[in-house]
């Protein structure tokens, strides 16, 4: 099977979270997310950046573990990011445990 692979925009508001903050400040960005998946070797990939800044004020990039068809894991960020598992999703991946997993 050969590698699936999107790039795609979306308008989001996004904000630094972290472990301290009881609030967080969210500002109206546009996401660049370049995402994908190679069945076959079980595993797959995502970047993505605010298109103002080039990612210097936004940036992540990691890669998603995958059993099968079953999205079980992934690194490089506290909390994967929805539009990442939608597009999975959109290509037959098994996200349901995922969702569950991070309150989405």
């Amino acid at each position: 099977m050969e590698t699936i692979e999107r790039d795609f925009k979306k308008v989001r508001y996004v904000g630094w979270e972290r472990s301290m903050s009881p609030t967080i400040e969210r500002e109206k960005k546009t996401m660049q997310y370049s995402v994908g998946w190679n069945e076959e070797e079980e595993r797959g990939w995502f970047e993505m950046y605010d298109e103002e800044s080039g990612g210097d004020d936004y940036y992540a990039e990691g890669c998603l573990e995958l059993t099968g068809k079953v999205l079980d894991g992934y690194d490089g960020v506290f909390s994967l990011d929805e539009e990442v598992i939608n597009c999975l999703e959109d290509w037959g991946a098994d996200v349901k445990q995922m969702r569950e997993d991070l309150d989405l």
